[in-house]
């Protein structure tokens, strides 16, 4: 019994080992740093055409403001 209790000990430590060791691989591959680009230009994008909306919002907003103080 017990040396089955230390073989899935070893068993658990190197499968996390090799877990982890694919993981760095994976981290600094090509694919993963494109997609970590596209993803924060898509956010970029995103946030620049709210920002825009909340302006045409603002101004409609004082347009609508003045007129009723006309």
């Amino acid at each position: 019994m017990t040396n089955l209790i230390k073989n899935q000990k070893t068993c658990f430590f190197a499968l996390g080992f090799a877990a982890a060791t694919a993981g760095v691989k994976f981290l600094k591959s090509k694919t993963f740093h494109n997609g970590c680009v596209k993803t924060v230009a898509k956010g970029m994008k995103i946030r620049d055409e709210a920002a825009a909306e909340l302006v045409k919002i603002k101004e409609d907003a004082e347009d609508i403001r003045s007129e009723e103080k006309a």
